[in-house]
């Protein structure tokens, strides 16, 4: 019997780690074609950080504040 729990955890193990390297996989491509669209299109991307930065850094700011 302790046989089959044996098995059945490693049975368990390998499907939750084939599942995690599928998920990885996915944000992989994701993160590729993320990368490809900066190359293609970094000005922009750039330009429109830039814009969105001051906000973000306000926001930020607070919520450092707020943890200390």
């Amino acid at each position: 019997m302790a046989n089959l729990n044996v098995r059945k955890s490693i049975q368990t193990k390998i499907e939750s780690l084939s599942k995690e390297i599928e998920n990885l996989q996915s944000e992989l491509v994701r993160w590729e074609k993320i990368a490809a669209e900066y190359e293609v299109n970094s000005e922009s991307i750039d330009l429109i950080l830039s814009i969105q930065q001051p906000e973000k850094a306000e926001g930020g700011r607070a919520k450092k504040v707020k943890q200390a």
